[in-house]
């Protein structure tokens, strides 16, 4: 009969020595003074292939949202002046007053920052995310390392590794504004090590600053609040020497989430942008009331299905997967059975390795995947989006580790114990193929976030059903590229290839009201009034008091010479935006051609009022006086125009 080991065998002097010391046996010599230890040099090593990875995104600009959080933000541009004001306001305050309204303050603090010394230079803030996303491949491995308690370095290394170089990031790291989501992780593993250093010693100090640093993650973006469930798994189930310790972290990460949530709440009610309600349906789908409840179900279910198949097959990529790219589905549909199947499978596998022994790390993993995923499944509640890339930036984390000790597993455990398993050949056979692939597809991914035009057109390609990306690519060919293009005739072909992709958009979603606006105004700047009319009156069935289709109909009259019809909508406009400058000009304009030249003197000074920037009711007024008689007048108003002109 075999004899069980003795648990209670004493341990050698020196290895109580070293435990006691740094809380984790010591399988690793330490490194001489002013050396790396071999750590020190994996943690450089990837540092350096995260940053090799994404150096081909330094020449890429601004896309998707970078220009309502960084160079149309009123609120951003005005540098660090603007902290306070930032600490106080809704996340996209500086651009839209919005209904349903986020708060990252830190984020935008970090904005601001970088505004201050860059201004609209789009490079430094590429550098800055991919030294953001090296930190965090760093920080996960000595995360992870610590968290193995120094047993497994290769599992650990691995990791991150398949981290560093997995393609589902590249939406993260080469799109600026996702700056909130590599903060927050940053934050959020920075408070990881330091709870896990005051479960090991019991320093108060360490508890309270991890704490703190769990706020400033939260203060990032809101997603680490998930933690709030990891954290008690991690130190009162996995690591279950001190329970008391781990109820401690545990309510102090409850009272910093509580304080942000508290300060949130404020500050999305004073501004009223605190409505769960606004949710369109262009946004996510899946908040179509008109959608019957399993079927929003089973599509969510369909969806977390395709975040499973991203980690392990990482293509296609695509920016958007908003409005009729995933199409509605019911339980009947063999790939939501299948997916449903899948996660019926690693909820069971999880909690029974769970009851069996709660430091099953594989236990552990599957549950971080499944607590983190939660935020973003629209299962329990519906989020602003139907499905994101960015949303698996923290759950991919848990396919990356379990990766790693199945690994661990078939190379057999005491191998893997030692770093000379990172050379072994079933380690290499393995990791070198994978991590190729994934580098190559990551590389590659990158210059399609180079700008609005490349990434839309590319990804329209993949994704032709959806309504945003159409509409996006229409609207970058109406608007910004069709006013830098000089040349009339090729001003109109981009003009007719805009309205192509806006009327797609439309035949998906008619409700659409961005897309009935700039096809409208395409309409209109290719002169074909009578469609720019039809579709500026659809925008304003669907929303009345919208200003830009309001002013768009009133200019067609404009040009039709209908200026009472004009100065009706005009006014109409100047009701919604009491603040826009351009309608109360074009009212003067419509005076003036009425001759009604007091009416048109009068709205004119009111545009100067609003906007003494804007040129254009100078020269109403010069032209108003000219037809009056008054060329000196005339003269004063001609000068103002030609030195605003100038600025």
């Amino acid at each position: 009969m075999s004899s069980k080991p003795n648990k209670n065998v004493q341990k050698p002097a020196a290895a109580i020595k070293a435990t006691q010391a740094t809380g984790t046996p010591q399988a690793q010599p330490a490194a001489a003074k002013g050396k790396f230890s071999a750590k020190g040099k994996l943690a450089i090593l990837l540092g350096a292939i995260s940053i090799l990875l994404y150096a081909n995104t330094l020449k890429n600009g601004f896309v998707l949202d970078d220009n309502s959080v960084i160079m149309k933000n009123t609120i951003v541009m005005k540098g660090v002046s603007a902290i306070p004001e930032i600490l106080s306001t809704p996340y996209r305050h500086g651009f839209q007053i919005s209904i349903n309204d986020l708060y990252r303050p830190l984020t935008m603090v970090l904005f601001a920052t970088e505004y201050q010394f860059f201004g609209p230079n789009p490079s430094p803030y590429h550098f800055f995310n991919v030294l953001l996303f090296a930190a965090c491949v760093i920080l996960l491995f000595l995360f992870l390392d610590k968290f193995f308690e120094g047993r497994k370095t290769t599992v650990a290394f691995i990791a991150a590794l398949l981290f560093a170089v997995h393609p589902i990031h590249t939406e993260v790291v080469a799109n600026i504004k996702s700056s909130d989501e590599l903060l927050c992780f940053c934050f959020a593993f920075i408070s990881l090590g330091i709870f896990t250093n005051y479960f090991r010693s019991g320093k108060t100090s360490q508890l309270l600053s991890g704490a703190a640093v769990f706020f400033l993650s939260l203060m990032s973006k809101e997603t680490t609040i998930t933690f709030l469930a990891i954290l008690p798994l991690m130190f009162c189930f996995y690591k279950n020497e001190n329970r008391k310790r781990g109820i401690n972290i545990s309510i102090s990460a409850v009272v910093a989430a509580a304080i942000f949530l508290a300060i949130r709440f404020s500050v999305l009610t004073t501004y009223h942008a605190n409505s769960l309600a606004a949710i369109d349906i262009v946004d996510n789908a899946l908040a179509n009331p008109a959608l019957s409840f399993p079927s929003r179900i089973a599509t969510a279910v369909l969806i977390l299905g395709y975040y499973i198949k991203l980690l392990i097959v990482p293509a296609p990529l695509i920016a958007d997967y908003s409005f009729n790219t995933i199409p509605f589905t019911a339980f009947s549909d063999p790939r939501v059975l299948l997916s449903l199947a899948v996660y019926i499978f690693l909820a069971a596998f999880s909690i029974r390795r769970f009851i069996k022994d709660q430091r099953d790390p594989y236990a552990f993993w599957i549950f971080f995947y499944l607590i983190t995923l939660a935020l973003f499944s629209n299962i329990p509640f519906l989020i602003g989006a139907t499905m994101g890339e960015r949303f698996l930036f923290f759950p991919s984390l848990s396919f990356c580790v379990v990766a790693g000790l199945l690994i661990e597993k078939w190379i057999g455990q005491p191998a893997a114990a030692s770093l000379s398993a990172l050379k072994a050949p079933k380690v290499l056979g393995v990791i070198i193929p994978v991590c190729a692939i994934y580098a190559v597809l990551t590389i590659s991914r990158n210059p399609d976030w180079e700008s609005n035009y490349v990434l839309y057109s590319t990804d329209v390609k993949k994704a032709p059903e959806s309504v945003k990306l159409n509409y996006w690519l229409g609207l970058e060919l109406e608007l910004p590229m069709c006013d830098a293009e000089k040349d009339p005739a090729k001003q109109k072909q981009l003009v007719d290839e805009a309205v192509v992709y806006l009327r797609k958009a439309l035949s998906l979603r008619p409700e659409f009201v961005d897309a009935q606006v700039t096809i409208g105004h395409a309409y209109a700047h290719n002169g074909m009034w009578d469609s720019a009319e039809y579709h500026d009156k659809m925008a304003i069935q669907l929303s009345p008091n919208r200003s830009d289709p309001l002013n768009n109909l009133a200019g067609v009259y404009f040009h039709r010479q209908q200026y009472p019809q004009a100065i009706e909508y005009y006014k109409k406009t100047i009701e919604s935006n009491p603040s826009f400058a351009v309608a109360y000009a074009n009212i003067a304009a419509c005076y003036g051609s009425l001759r009604l030249m007091d009416s048109s003197n009068f709205y004119a000074h009111q545009a100067i009022r609003i906007d003494p920037g804007f040129s254009k009711p100078y020269e109403i007024l010069a032209i108003n006086f000219k037809m009056l008689g008054l060329p000196d007048s005339a003269k004063k108003y001609e000068m103002m125009a030609q030195n605003n002109n100038a600025k």
